[in-house]
């Protein structure tokens, strides 16, 4: 699909569902897809099974799709939960401490101030490049899932176009002509109620993909948005961090820690979210690949969400009336060209009948139906088909004289120039109805979704399944790197603090005792505040 091929699809209605667009369940009679792939535990139901099958429209199968997700859920709150933990402990334990000694001792290494320096220069350096991925990954998949969502637009409004034009044509048949084929009554009433009705399936059908169009844009730039804020955020915070803790504010440092805390929690959650999603368009890959191999006469199912086909039974009988009104149009002006035209009437007989025609008669036009029951006819020898009629009618027009209606042969001819661009206007609108007859039968087939779905399938599934396993991935990776970092923000500036202490606060060792000597000379050398 290139750009075509690509998109949702998706993931079309995938992403819309992340803004809580669901509705009730299907109906009993709906066909199940990819039930299968889809039977995961739901925690809506007693962690029993799912067996709806892909229905994005069902909250089960939502939860359980949700549920494969919940490692990583239960990882955000881990974190979390023991975060928050170590905080209050050590908030304890330094109440604890100032209470007791009233005084603080400081140790100093060069090799473990060396060592954590390193960690946070390596940490932070991850943190940015996660986040760089990060960025990178959102901007693949909005790309991927709007390629494919343009894509499947197009093919809704190209059948909606399809049907509005064949009621086009209809309508001009009506009149085409100006009498040299004119329709009868009973006819041109029955194409006032096919167009009508083609019109209101084509509205439908341009209606319903709109809405879904418009549901599924808005959650694809909710999410971009979304993802830009947390990349931005997640830097901001990785880089202020460094910064802080290479100066060794204390203060600010815990500032950071505690921000960094809370977006790396929602980070995670959103990993866990777009792992919900990765598997929710493997699952609507897996559902579009078991409706396009389905019997034409498939019932309904849950991807008509997506990509509805247009009323069966409508565009049926819209087919059928192209057919019988093309056929009565090519039957009524080889009627005209063969009893008037084609015939040497007496000169006492006025127009129309007699307008001096004279010369090779004039070839009839190739019906492209059978009389009997509308099925396809090839052309018999003599007739002219639509796509030459103009060329070898041409050379049958006589030189005219005479008004409008009233014209006269002056010249050998048995066509005069009115009648034959009447003729032509009703040829050329003869092969239009056949031209679209084909289009219109693969939507009244639905196979025109079927080859939207194929094509989905085929082309876009690869980049969207490969596109959101890469973003989640890329939020967690994104998330642990800060994690990393934010220890190493708490360690070095720690380390850096204890330095600063223990140059501001050296003891000379012939103050201190036997005992303590022996600790000075240790790599790691305790002081005392004198």
């Amino acid at each position: 699909m290139g750009p075509s091929g690509r998109s949702w699809l998706v993931v079309l209605l995938v992403s819309a569902t992340l803004c809580a667009h669901v509705s009730a369940a299907a109906s009993n009679d709906t066909t199940l897809l990819a039930a299968e792939r889809t039977r995961r535990k739901d925690p809506l139901d007693g962690l029993r099974y799912y067996t709806g099958g892909w229905n994005i429209s069902n909250r089960h199968y939502l939860a359980s799709a949700g549920f494969s997700a919940a490692p990583v859920f239960a990882f955000a709150a881990l974190w979390f939960v023991a975060v928050a933990a170590a905080a209050l402990i050590a908030c304890c334990c330094s109440c604890c401490c100032r209470g007791g000694g009233g005084s603080s001792s400081y140790s100093y290494s060069r090799r473990v101030f060396a060592l954590s320096l390193l960690l946070l220069l390596v940490f932070t350096a991850a943190a940015v490049i996660g986040c760089a991925v990060l960025y990178d990954g959102q901007g693949k998949f909005n790309g991927s899932t709007t390629a494919t969502l343009d894509y499947v637009v197009r093919q809704a409004d190209g059948a909606a176009a399809t049907m509005r034009n064949f009621t086009g044509l209809l309508q001009t048949a009506k009149t085409v002509g100006g009498g040299v084929a004119s329709l009868p009554a009973d006819v041109a009433r029955s194409i006032d109620d096919v167009a009508g009705r083609v019109d209101a399936a084509s509205d439908e059908l341009t209606a319903r993909t709109a809405s879904n169009s418009r549901r599924i844009r808005t959650a694809l730039d909710t999410i971009r948005k979304v993802l830009i804020g947390v990349a931005a955020v997640m830097l901001v915070l990785v880089l202020l961090g460094f910064v802080f803790s290479l100066t060794g504010k204390k203060s600010l440092v815990s500032i950071v820690v505690f921000l960094g805390w809370i977006i790396i929690t929602a980070t995670l959650i959103l990993s866990g979210t777009f792992l919900l999603l990765h598997n929710v368009i493997g699952d609507t890959c897996v559902a579009m690949d078991e409706w396009v191999v389905q019997p034409q006469g498939q019932s309904h199912t849950a991807l008509d969400d997506i990509l509805p086909c247009a009323d069966a039974a409508v565009t049926a009988e819209a087919l059928r009336r192209s057919k019988d009104v093309n056929f009565q149009l090519v039957s009524k002006l080889n009627e005209l060209v063969s009893n008037v035209s084609n015939r040497d009437v007496p000169a006492q007989v006025g127009p129309p009948l007699y307008y001096n025609q004279s010369g090779p008669l004039v070839p009839l036009l190739c019906s492209p139906y059978n009389a009997a029951d509308l099925s396809d006819r090839s052309c018999a020898a003599g007739e002219v088909t639509t796509d030459n009629a103009q060329q070898v009618w041409q050379r049958y027009v006589c030189r005219a004289t005479g008004s409008s209606g009233q014209e006269v042969c002056s010249t050998v001819g048995r066509l005069t120039p009115a009648m034959y661009s009447q003729m032509v206007t009703v040829a050329g609108l003869s092969d239009g109805l056949r031209g679209q007859s084909p289009a219109l039968a693969d939507i009244a087939s639905c196979v025109t979704v079927r080859r939207a779905f194929q094509t989905v399938s085929q082309r876009g599934c690869p980049p969207l399944r490969r596109d959101s396993g890469r973003l989640y991935q890329a939020l967690l990776a994104a998330s642990l790197a800060a994690m990393l970092a934010a220890a190493a923000w708490v360690v070095h500036s720690r380390e850096r603090r204890r330095r600063r202490e223990s140059e501001r606060f050296k003891v000379s060792p012939y103050r201190l005792p036997i005992e303590e000597k022996v600790l000075l000379n240790s790599p790691r050398r305790p002081y005392r505040r004198v």
